[in-house]
């Protein structure tokens, strides 16, 4: 709201004939009053002679500026119209806003969604993912957002694991428990270096091949021998300490005929279990730069089939008869296993000496059979002993041979004299395991041994 301006300041009064005041309109007439005021209806005027009205320049109206002294108009060193601040308008009355509505509540669903994702917990994620989406939709709640990244998590958590479980080995590296005598008694993983002769396992990675390269996976399941396994320890052996890595055809060549040599000193019986391989592992180059030299024999099934008992055979498991015509095949078993790797087509010289060995293996065999004594089995071991005579001429000829074929027809003749009839009939009247019976019974018997021997 403005202020009315300040009224004008009054016009000089006009002369009158015979020097009378004139009366003017409102009522003002000079010296009418004591003082020069007169009340009239245009308000408060300052009075004065009229030879004093506007004397001056006109910034001296009424005796000098408005507040400039006593004197002047208005006087009193007041102003003529007081300054005062315009009284405001009056403020309306607050009004009221309507307090804004609470936010709608976090869904407990859609947070648990997102803490199981992260946690792995990708199929409970995954119902409390839609559990949550749903009820946010119906009741309107907060947790979209983090039911949703419940989902992507949990999503892309199952999606990896079915890449990846199918070509990772999950394994608790537990190892082999052990007792008083060093002997298995519970299931356990541990590595090729820490296997002792006697420890039943199967390797972590394929069964080598000839000329297969390193080992990727060194590790072993340990298991007693009573439970299914691939392979047994049987022995080990250290190689010569030579500064520089002698190469796998060397280590081969001595650890080949080494390992088949203590096999027959951990089984004396091998025929008792049926076909058996034998293996070794040995140091490659890196490994021989960190000092291993042991090489470790081990056996097991051709074609990968599992055992379920040891084929550990000691003599003090047979009985005297047994142990007579074990020890009397002995010399011919010792030779059989260290028949070449390599064929007479490459290594004619190889086979021809391994054929002289034979030729005197069997004549050792066929003079132990002659001179032993075997209650009840005297006429099957007499016509196994001429058998094998029988076809001693064919290894002799056979270390003899001139080139491979030769060899060939004579080693075909030789094996149709090894008298494999007799010798199962042998071992059936001596209660020992035969070749077509497989391991079963030797394990039975070796195991009842085992038990007798432990009490």
């Amino acid at each position: 709201m403005s202020m009315p301006p300040p009224p004008p300041p009054p016009p000089p009064p006009p002369s009158g004939d015979g020097g009378q005041p004139p009366r003017y309109p409102g009522g003002w007439q000079d010296g009418a009053s004591p003082g020069g005021w007169h009340d009239g209806p245009r308000g408060d005027w300052y009075g004065g002679p009229p030879s004093d009205a506007y004397d001056g320049p006109p910034g001296d109206a009424y005796g000098g500026p408005p507040g400039a002294g006593p004197d002047g108009w208005p006087g009193s060193g007041a102003p003529y119209w007081p300054p005062q601040t315009p009284p405001p308008f009056p403020s309306p009355p607050p009004t009221p806003f309507p307090a804004p509505p609470p936010p709608p509540p976090l869904n407990p669903f859609a947070v648990v969604a997102l803490v199981t994702s992260l946690l792995c917990l990708a199929p409970l994620a995954l119902v409390f993912g839609v559990v949550a989406l749903r009820q946010i939709r119906r009741r309107g709640e907060r947790g979209k957002g983090l039911a949703v990244a419940g989902l992507s998590v949990s999503g892309a958590v199952l999606l990896l694991a079915a890449v990846v479980v199918p070509t990772v080995d999950f394994r608790v590296w537990t190892p082999p428990a052990r007792d008083d005598r060093g002997e298995v008694t519970g299931a356990g993983w541990t590595t090729l270096d820490q296997l002792a002769p006697g420890d039943c396992f199967t390797p972590g990675d394929a069964l080598p091949e000839e000329g297969a390269p390193s080992l990727v996976d060194t590790s072993v399941r340990v298991v007693p021998c009573d439970q299914p396994h691939r392979a047994e320890a049987y022995a080990s052996f250290t190689l010569d300490d030579e500064r520089a890595f002698p190469g796998r055809e060397r280590i081969t060549e001595t650890a080949r005929p080494r390992c088949a040599e203590l096999y027959l000193d951990y089984s004396v019986d091998p025929l008792a279990f049926g076909p058996l391989q034998t293996y070794f592992f040995h140091p490659d180059p890196s490994g021989w730069r960190d000092g291993w030299r042991t090489v470790l024999c081990w056996v097991t099934r051709p074609g990968g089939a599992d055992l379920d008992f040891s084929v550990r055979r000691a003599a003090a498991d047979l009985d005297p008869d047994q142990r007579t015509f074990v020890a009397a095949m002995e010399p011919l078993n010792a030779a059989a296993v260290l028949q070449p790797v390599r064929g007479p087509r490459d290594d004619l010289a190889g086979a021809t000496a391994w054929a002289g060995r034979m030729a005197e293996a069997v004549a050792e065999t066929v003079g132990l059979l002659k001179e032993a004594d075997l209650p009840g089995a005297e006429e099957p071991a007499a016509l196994l002993a001429a058998e094998l005579e029988a076809g001693l001429p064919y290894w002799r000829r056979a270390a003899e041979a001139s080139d491979a074929d030769a060899f060939l027809g004579e080693l075909r003749s030789a094996r149709e004299h090894s008298g494999s009839a007799h010798l199962s009939r042998v071992r059936a009247l001596l209660d020992l395991p035969t070749p077509a019976s497989g391991g079963q019974r030797a394990a039975g018997q070796a195991s009842q041994a085992t038990r007798a021997r432990s009490s």
